[in-house]
């Protein structure tokens, strides 16, 4: 599905800035750190940005990915709403290159924990990629 086909099926305006920010998250399975979405999108105003980021996250169009050393890394969302974003995946920091990868899970994770009401989860993991493995 385009773009401007997801933003109007999510009730958003059409707008260049939500346009190119979706444009840039295009790979689904490799997230952006907000550094790079703002070199590449550098047209748009520093607060525009990260407002359309929220707005995207809302709606389930966009999650932030990871956080880390104060930057914060963002990649599509696929069967997100706005009521809830549900990834059933890990994120994977590459050590070496940085690249931060959606990977999905082929299996649930069957645990509990004795006590808690668990609301979500967020994995990380950190180590070499497949290309800087090589």
């Amino acid at each position: 599905m385009d773009a401007t086909t997801t933003l109007k099926n999510h009730n958003l305006r059409v707008t260049k800035i939500r346009l190119a920010i979706l444009d840039a998250l295009e790979n689904g399975h490799q997230a952006k750190p907000y550094a790079e979405l703002q070199a590449t999108l550098s047209d748009f105003n520093r607060t525009t940005l990260y407002r359309t980021l929220l707005a995207l996250i809302e709606k389930g169009l966009i999650h932030k990915a990871l956080e880390e050393n104060g930057e914060s890394y963002y990649a599509r969302c696929g069967g997100c709403t706005s009521y809830a974003h549900t990834h059933d995946h890990i994120h994977f920091k590459c050590n070496d290159c940085g690249t931060v990868e959606c990977l999905h899970l082929s299996n649930e994770l069957g645990f509990t924990l004795p006590g808690v009401a668990i609301d979500s989860l967020e994995i990380t993991a950190k180590g070499t990629c497949k290309i800087c493995n090589l």
